[in-house]
């Protein structure tokens, strides 16, 4: 039984059928499939401080790449199944399935919660042509009355229902300039943790227990590789983790917004360095210009 098999390696695993899926007649990636398996495997609960010379991005990056740690587990243990993995970057809603199996409820700061393991985990889906029987647990869990994340986000994020358009993790992960909004309250390499630290759903919180996701040696981001290292190099060292998506470049840009954070102008000249390199983006170039000014003054 596949579920079985998925439950062997993940830390929970719901089941629905397609046809519970909103809209499913519409989504071409459903077609030809019955049954959608939700799983998730649960990340550490812990923090880290930038260090003088290195950087952190999301909690969520220590580790792994959850795409590809996923995705290994699924065909490690479905070997000689009909199935499809998805994970993250596809067009159906992973939260909506999760939420319509039960497992966890969608909360105020748009994150899933589960009763036992916070927000903290990863989403996949396992798509399979055959039928199989439902996984759905009652769930009557929910925010309630707490206000915390809306109260301690920011940027307003969360004020009167999640906008995406003002969430600091979606503005420091994309390649254009900056608000000054986000320069000033930027405080990672990417992503943002807030939202997620402030819930109350996630004391006591643990989920220390998988090796993937533990702290390497590269969860820490050289400010030094940043600048010197090229694409090929840096992807080579650090490639292994999730921050990298959208590629150095975009770690670079935010890391100078740390740097002005803590007043540290020990790189002023490498960044005058970057301005002037053609292969640096004119988005990058705008924002390292501005950050640049206000390092020398």
């Amino acid at each position: 039984m596949i579920k079985e098999k998925l439950a062997s390696v993940f830390d929970f695993v719901g089941v629905i059928d397609v046809t519970r899926y909103p809209n499913y007649q519409k989504e071409a990636l459903l077609a030809g499939f019955k049954s959608i398996f939700v799983v998730g495997l649960a990340y550490p609960n812990l923090t880290y401080p930038h260090q003088s010379d290195a950087f952190l991005a999301s909690m969520y990056t220590y580790g792994l790449d959850y795409h590809d740690v996923i995705r290994r587990l699924a065909q490690e243990v479905l070997k000689g199944e009909d199935y499809q993995v998805l994970v993250d970057n596809h067009q159906l809603n992973e939260r909506k399935a999760l939420e319509l199996t039960g497992l966890a409820y969608w909360a105020k700061n748009d994150l899933m919660i589960s009763k036992q393991f916070g927000s903290y985990f990863f989403i996949g889906l396992v798509l399979t042509p055959k039928r199989y029987p439902e996984v759905i647990v009652e769930n009557d869990d929910s925010c309630g009355d707490c206000q915390l994340c809306i109260e301690a986000c920011p940027v307003n994020a969360l004020r009167g229902g999640f906008k995406i358009a003002q969430c600091l993790s979606a503005l420091n992960q994309k390649k254009g300039p900056l608000s000054e909004l986000t320069i000033k309250k930027n405080y990672l390499l990417l992503g943002c943790d807030i939202c997620q630290r402030v819930c109350p759903k996630n004391r006591g919180i643990v989920n220390d227990w998988h090796h993937h996701f533990k702290k390497r040696e590269t969860t820490y981001v050289l400010i030094a590789d940043l600048f010197n290292l090229s694409n090929k190099q840096f992807n080579l060292k650090y490639g292994k983790h999730a921050y990298l998506w959208k590629g150095k470049t975009l770690l670079l840009r935010n890391a100078l917004t740390l740097l002005l954070k803590t007043k540290n102008t020990n790189y002023n000249e490498q960044i005058k360095k970057t301005i002037a390199d053609q292969k640096y983006p004119k988005w990058y170039k705008e924002d390292a210009l501005k950050i640049l000014k206000r390092l020398e003054s």
